[in-house]
Parts: C-alpha cells; sequence; structure tokens
C-alpha cells in the first residue's frame, strides 16, 4: 500500500472544501423548498406541469414561475455574504501559509547543526507574504461567487426547461440533484487546486529566503497521483528553472496537483 506523504495539508483542503459545499447544500435546499412551496400547486395531477395549451388554467403562470425563479436567486445570494466569504477564505489561506511556515520550522530545526543559529518563523512579518496571502483571499472570495452565480443562473435555466417540457416535480428535483453534484464537484477542484498552487508558491518563496536554490519534486504516492508527475517523484530541480518540474510549473501549480517540494540545502 502507498505511503502517504505529509508534506500537502490534505486536512486543510477537505475542511475547505467541506466549507463550500455547507454552502452549495443550502442553495440547494432553497431551490428544493422554494419548487415545492410555490410551484406544486402547478402540476397536474402531481406529476406534469402546466403546458402553453393548459394556460386558460393558470394564464399568468409564466409570470409566477418567473417570480419564483428570481425569488430562488434572492435567497441563494443572501445566503452568502461577503463577510462570510472574506473568512472563509481567509481561514483556508492563512491555513496553508500556516502549514508552509510550519514545514520550514521542521528544515530548520533538521539543519540547525549546519547553519547555526536561526529563527523559528523568520518571515512572520514579511510584507511581500502578506501582500501575496491577501491577494489569494481575494482571489478565491471571487471564485466562489462566480460559482454561486453560475449555478443560480444554470439552476434556473435547468428548472424553467423542465417547465416548459411539462416535467414534474420528481424532473425538477433531479435536475436541481444534478445541478447541485456538478457545483459539489466544481468546489472540490477549487479547494484541490487552489491549495496546491498556494502552498507551492508560498513553499518556494520561503525555501529561496532561507537560501534554497533547489528542491526535490514529492508526489502523494497514491492512486491520483497522473502518470507524469510519478514520474517526476524523487528528482532535484533548480527553482526558476523554465525546463524543470513540470514544464516549468512546481509541484502544486499544475491544475488539481497535491505534489509538494522538497528544499535541498
Amino acid at each position: 500500500m502507498a505511503r502517504r506523504r505529509n508534506g500537502y495539508p490534505l486536512k486543510i483542503e477537505r475542511s475547505y472544501y467541506r466549507d463550500m459545499s455547507k454552502l452549495i447544500r443550502e442553495w440547494q435546499k432553497i431551490a428544493l423548498r422554494a419548487v415545492d412551496v410555490h410551484l406544486r400547486h402547478y402540476l397536474i395531477n402531481g406529476t406534469k406541469m402546466l403546458t402553453d395549451a393548459d394556460n386558460s388554467r393558470q394564464p399568468d403562470w409564466t409570470n409566477y414561475v418567473q417570480q419564483t425563479l428570481n425569488l430562488i436567486s434572492i435567497n441563494m445570494e443572501n445566503t452568502v455574504t461577503d463577510q462570510i466569504l472574506h473568512d472563509m477564505t481567509m481561514r483556508f489561506v492563512y491555513a496553508v501559509s500556516q502549514f508552509s511556515a510550519n514545514k520550514t520550522r521542521t528544515h530548520q530545526v533538521a539543519i540547525q547543526t549546519k547553519i547555526g543559529p536561526y529563527a523559528l518563523n523568520p518571515l512572520r512579518d514579511n510584507a511581500k507574504l502578506r501582500e501575496y496571502t491577501w491577494g489569494k483571499i481575494l482571489e478565491n472570495t471571487q471564485l466562489i461567487k462566480t460559482m454561486q452565480g453560475r449555478y443560480i443562473d444554470q439552476l434556473k435555466g435547468d428548472i424553467y426547461r423542465n417547465i416548459n417540457a411539462g416535467g414534474g416535480l420528481t424532473d425538477i428535483t433531479h435536475a436541481i440533484s444534478q445541478r447541485t453534484g456538478m457545483a459539489l464537484k466544481h468546489a472540490d477542484l477549487i479547494a484541490t487546486d487552489q491549495t496546491g498552487k498556494i502552498l507551492a508558491q508560498i513553499d518556494a518563496y520561503r525555501n529561496q529566503q532561507a537560501g534554497s536554490t533547489r528542491y526535490i519534486w514529492r508526489s502523494m504516492e497514491d492512486k491520483r497521483v497522473r502518470p507524469k508527475h510519478r514520474e517526476l517523484d524523487g528528482k532535484e530541480f533548480k527553482y526558476d528553472d523554465p525546463n524543470g518540474g513540470d514544464n516549468g510549473q512546481l509541484p502544486g501549480e499544475p491544475i488539481r496537483c497535491r505534489c509538494y517540494q522538497e528544499a535541498v540545502d
């Protein structure tokens, strides 16, 4: 059985995904509740929605459906304030940064006898790192906002298409579940991709500031590692080499990469 490396913050990645999934599940509940409360009485015999041929029964049903979809949008948007997103993404980015700092500290302890006295966290007040982490907080906040906007727009389209096709409550509920599943996959992509990229860039900065000029590519050594990165595992590269690593990319920088760098003295 493959041994899982501990240089990648898997727990932080999964915690970030769980935070996003809670938001998505709440959006799903809002959609299901609105459909049940506001659209159920448009069903014919409990299965099919009214079609154009049935407009004599509900002449304003199109406007009513649109109002319901608008209500879904408003309620979903109200579940996520800027402060909620800021706090969520700040916890995530700071956690990855702290994970990197702890690795740097461990590395410094290991080479203490080689370089003499050292600071446990010499970059704690580093302005460049503060600027970088703030930028990643803003970027991740926007990623979640974009994901939410796409979910709302696509979900409204799903519901409206089902209504126009005469679909019933079961059809619409299934469409909501499918769209939610896609959003959860998107959240998983964001969590993995951003964790790898942030760790890669902060590790590289800290390692080079500490004097390292080279690194060893390390993978998670599990079945999810892509073949190319399995080949790179254990190989040594120079920082800032455009031909090093994965086409010049550090471990963690390629999309959904969970590899990480091990500094070479």
